[in-house]
């Protein structure tokens, strides 16, 4: 059965990704399929940790939350970063928010008529 995890604070630099980043990473190396969706999207930064930057990752949250893309097309499977010493089961998938900031500008303004 799925379970999810939510970390969360009002303030940023209080160890959230740092978290999230090794409680998925724990998980996933006992054999777990794990996802990560960084829902930060006024300041992302669980991509870094991973190795991504916006040339590698391509797709964001933010372009599914804008209907330009499904799902799938933004999940990256990030299961390489585990070293080889995991399961065969073993699978980790990263939703990155954008880390351009033109485009966190411009949905933070939407939310805002949105009533967020």
């Amino acid at each position: 059965m799925p379970k999810i995890v939510a970390i969360h604070s009002y303030r940023g630099g209080t160890g959230k990704s740092n978290l999230t980043a090794n409680l998925a990473t724990g998980m996933a190396r006992w054999g777990y399929r794990v996802g990560i969706i960084d829902t930060d999207i006024q300041s992302p930064g669980i991509h870094v940790l991973f190795g991504l930057d916006e040339e590698t990752t391509g797709r964001s949250l933010n372009d599914y939350l804008w209907g330009r893309c499904s799902i799938v097309e933004v999940a990256h499977d990030i299961t390489a970063v585990l070293g080889q010493s995991v399961s065969d089961r073993s699978q980790l998938f990263l939703i990155p928010s954008s880390m351009n900031a033109g485009e966190i500008a411009r949905f933070c303004a939407r939310a805002t008529t949105w009533g967020c």
